[in-house]
């Protein structure tokens, strides 16, 4: 049996430039792999996909990633795949984003890389446009749907703090209530995030983050609590997590434990 970690991502930024031709929404924004993780454990078996919160395996994007795989390939899998959950699904951490790109690239290696790093991202990216950065990792800026991807050193370090809701953030619904009004230039963004990745935390903005806390009072809740302990609270993707740059104090927790919201403290 074959570990490995899958990790999380937070968004330091996120902007909504307009529409594609394709119908999606064209994004500018500065990805964060951060050290929270699922664990996934990958055995010789008939291929199954299963999780310990009880996906459906046909929802699943690790079983829909394998079996492209194999359409591609022509290959047959003969791995049984058990991912033990610690991103919450719909938190806007990309957890499923992430199990797809390190499942795929682990299988590749197992079967002799058949798929080139390219033809892997492709496969990836035609699946969950946030997966292409997982193959990347560290840090990153994402262009297109966010799936062109420039590798970039941030200034950014020290705690950081995630406070995860109880509730799941609809990708589909947060973007489908994007308005013309939401969109922003392309050099207002750029902008935007080359002084993110000078350090300027302060310049973060993420226009889904602030449809999601009108969607879901859950969000608003967990930033408004965030802000009256003093600390500037941005919400990650298109929620339902929202972070802070600094660690979680009592009353946080006292309050997390309350209402059952997950805490989870990090070093960048």
């Amino acid at each position: 049996m074959i570990k490995v970690l899958s990790p999380a991502k937070i968004n330091l930024g996120l902007w909504v430039l307009g529409r594609l031709p394709s119908g999606y929404h064209e994004i500018l924004t500065l990805y964060q792999e951060i050290p929270f993780y699922d664990e996934i454990y990958i055995r010789e078996g008939v291929l199954r996909v299963e999780t310990n919160i009880g996906i459906p395996q046909e929802e699943n994007l690790v079983y829909k990633g394998l079996r492209e795989f194999e359409r591609i390939t022509g290959i047959e899998i003969n791995y049984s795949i058990f991912i033990q959950k610690n991103i919450p699904p719909g938190a806007g951490l990309g957890g499923g984003s992430s199990n797809l790109a390190v499942v795929l690239k682990k299988v590749n290696e197992l079967l002799g890389s058949p798929l080139s790093e390219e033809e892997l991202r492709e496969l990836v990216g035609s699946i969950s446009a946030d997966a292409p950065f997982f193959l990347l990792g560290k840090s990153a800026i994402g262009r297109g749907k966010g799936e062109v991807l420039e590798p970039v050193e941030t200034e950014i370090s020290g705690k950081i703090t995630l406070v995860i809701p109880q509730v799941s953030s609809s990708t589909g619904r947060v973007y489908s209530s994007l308005r013309e009004e939401h969109f922003v230039t392309p050099e207002y963004a750029e902008e935007k995030i080359q002084r993110i990745i000078s350090g300027e935390v302060e310049e973060i903005e993420n226009v889904l983050g602030d449809i999601a806390r009108e969607l879901y009072p859950e969000i608003n809740e967990v930033y408004r609590f965030v802000e009256y302990l003093g600390f500037k609270p941005f919400v990650s993707g298109s929620g339902s997590t929202v972070y802070f740059f600094g660690g979680a104090s009592e009353e946080l927790k006292k309050a997390a434990k309350m209402r059952g919201w997950k805490v989870v403290e990090l070093e960048l």
